[in-house]
């Protein structure tokens, strides 16, 4: 069955995570991604942690279904040769620092004259327009300046960093869903168009109750394991650090949670009485709460209590835990793709499968590429031959440092 995407052709210019899973997802959705790599050391990710057989698990994942060639961009020949690509390419995407790509004679002005119809997505930091826009590209500066690493952490400590790369895979959906939209555009009407896509920007849509409050002229910070304006809609903690989420702010949910933990007293507990007094009292109501959970040896047998009374809860899991629950092998959260070809003894690898299910058209998560491996297939088709190829690699050889 052919995907949404069978047909487009996606120049990828992309390093690290933000660009290179956003269209990842395109290719698990047919399209034809061709990843453009530094010759020699290819994307920065190849060099990231963990790694099977010296190869990083990261790339893996990011560049699973793609064509991988090696081009240096600053060099004329390669990017006559790339021109000749843009001109029946639909997509090129880029995440190199703002203006960069002015200097490689690749921006959107240029590309555009090549090609007309062209959708080109620009990835980075904080934006190609404003004083911001030459701040180094990594999520945890994106996380810093956009409010929401004050929001995470105990009050009285220090502001904490999410514990993934969360602006990176912000950014990443927002690339693949501005850049389909796009493309339902150019469809409708023929016309291409640039789009500028910050990790800064994505993470401070993502701010909502806290940047109402600041426009009102409050000043919202860490509110630790508990929410600042609701309870309870936290964490609690049991015997031996055992942890739980109770989300039992909601008249209807708080009174099922009173009659779970055998406290109904509580209901008529004025200090308790509304979510917004609760708040107030959260220092009582987290002792009340964390002395009932400190009863279970076993965490789970005070979340069956609450769940069976139909109150919203679960235990916290760690990364361990939830890579090999069984219920999401079968969902198919989680599955296995195959390894490059370079690899001796590992043929797949388990990792986290298509979170989008579509019923007609199911995404398809295919391996990743090697370092150049379709240099040949591509380059040969655009012009250079198999001398020239050759010719072109030993001169980089001698240019770029191998990872």
């Amino acid at each position: 069955m052919a995907g949404i995407f069978e047909g487009v052709k996606i120049l990828d210019f992309t390093n690290n995570v933000a660009g290179p899973c956003g269209t990842a997802m395109f290719a698990d959705l047919g399209a034809n991604v061709l990843k453009v790599e530094r010759p020699v050391a290819g994307d920065d990710s190849r060099g990231i942690n963990p790694r099977i057989e010296g190869q990083s698990l990261t790339f893996i994942w990011c560049n699973r279904g793609k064509k991988s060639i090696e081009l240096a961009l600053d060099d004329p020949e390669s990017q006559e040769l790339l021109y000749r690509i843009i001109q029946d390419a639909d997509v090129v995407i880029e995440s190199f620092k703002p203006g960069l790509m002015k200097k490689f004679n690749l921006d959107y002005e240029k590309v555009a004259k090549v090609n007309p119809k062209i959708i080109y997505c620009s990835i980075s930091a904080c934006g190609q327009t404003g004083g911001y826009r030459t701040m180094p590209g990594f999520d945890i500066i994106a996380q810093g300046m956009s409010g929401l690493m004050d929001l995470c952490g105990d009050p009285d400590g220090m502001p904490v960093k999410n514990g993934v790369t969360i602006g990176d895979y912000v950014g990443a959906f927002n690339a693949f869903g501005s850049i389909s939209a796009a493309l339902y555009h150019r469809l409708r009407t023929g016309e291409g168009q640039y789009i500028d896509l910050s990790l800064l920007d994505g993470l401070i849509s993502c701010n909502t109750t806290a940047e109402n409050a600041a426009n009102l002229e409050a000043h919202p910070t860490r509110s630790g394991p508990h929410h600042g304006t609701m309870a309870p809609y936290g964490i609690y903690m049991g015997k031996n650090n055992q942890c739980v989420i109770i989300a039992a702010f909601t008249a209807g949910m708080w009174n099922k949670l009173c009659i779970s933990i055998g406290k109904p007293e509580m209901l008529e507990d004025p200090d308790f009485a509304t979510s917004g007094m609760r708040v107030r009292n959260l220092k009582r109501l987290v002792a009340v709460l964390e002395e009932w959970l400190r009863q279970f040896d076993n965490i789970d047998d005070a979340v069956k209590i609450m769940k069976d009374g139909g109150v919203a809860c679960c235990k916290i899991r760690s990364t361990y835990e939830v890579v090999h629950d069984p219920v999401l092998w079968e969902r198919g959260t989680f599955v296995e793709i195959p390894t490059q070809p370079s690899f001796q003894k590992i043929k797949s690898v388990k990792t986290r499968g298509p979170w989008i299910r579509f019923s007609k058209t199911p995404a398809e998560m295919k391996r990743a590429p090697d370092l150049g491996e379709h240099n040949y297939e591509i380059l040969e088709e655009y012009g250079w031959d198999k001398n020239k190829i050759d010719a072109m690699e030993a001169k980089w050889s001698g240019k770029f440092k191998k990872q």
